[in-house]
């Protein structure tokens, strides 16, 4: 889909993003991070309005002087609500911000839900292929288990988009573990996530362990050089 209000969100989301970069050692344009988000809800049957809050999901909050007033003029009042939805009051110190996304998650329509989950499957990938410079371990995974409250509180999530939330919480916590941890932890870790993925694809507790035991017995894992 791609109308021509969708098409200008995207040439308004452009212009208020210029020159903004991710938060990534890459440093990509801004506009990466909104690409995908778009692509995701589309991919799961996004709407004109979903669309057009996906491009737009970001920029009253990062943006300024952009206000709901801008986008309500310009593409309506259901996608300002949605935004609204998605906006953090930057008036806020950043933990009670965090906070109050947890305590907001539950009440959010099917829009503002569906363009939130997507909006977190792309920060946990950043988060694995680029993470910031300056996050150490403890931060990377306390991010990723931050964004999987947030999620697992929302009302509304199609199941080929949890699915791929989850690829992507696995990817980041083992791609955290590797980068930041010894060899050994980092395959603890490693076998945890697959521990996880097992019970989730409807194994019994002990069916998952015992396919951990195999898989260690078996396990190609090389040493990976630490220091």
């Amino acid at each position: 889909m791609n109308t021509e209000k969708i098409k200008q969100a995207e040439a308004f989301a452009r212009e208020c993003h210029a020159g903004q970069v991710r938060k990534g050692a890459a440093e990509e344009p801004y506009t990466i991070h909104l690409e995908e988000v778009v692509a995701l809800v589309s991919s799961y049957g996004g709407n004109e309005t979903e669309i057009c809050a996906a491009w737009l999901h970001d920029t009253v909050e990062d943006c300024p002087p952009t206000s709901f007033t801008d986008l309500e003029s310009r593409f309506g009042i259901e996608v300002a609500n949605v935004v609204r939805e998605l906006t953090d009051d930057k008036s806020l110190e950043k933990a009670e911000r965090k906070r109050l996304q947890v305590v907001n998650a539950p009440h959010k329509s099917p829009s503002a839900s569906l363009v939130k989950l997507c909006d977190k499957t792309s920060n946990l990938r950043a988060i694995a292929n680029s993470p910031p410079k300056n996050w150490d371990y403890q931060r990377r995974c306390d991010y990723v288990t931050w964004a999987a409250t947030v999620v697992a509180a929302l009302p509304y999530k199609p199941e080929k988009a949890l699915e791929n939330f989850w690829i992507a919480v696995d990817s980041a916590e083992i791609a955290n573990a590797n980068d930041c941890l010894p060899t050994r932890q980092a395959q603890n870790v490693a076998l945890a996530v697959l521990q996880r993925k097992a019970l989730r694809s409807g194994a019994s507790p002990k069916q998952a362990e015992e396919f951990l035991v195999r898989f260690a017995q078996g396990s190609l894992f090389g040493d990976k050089p630490h220091g």
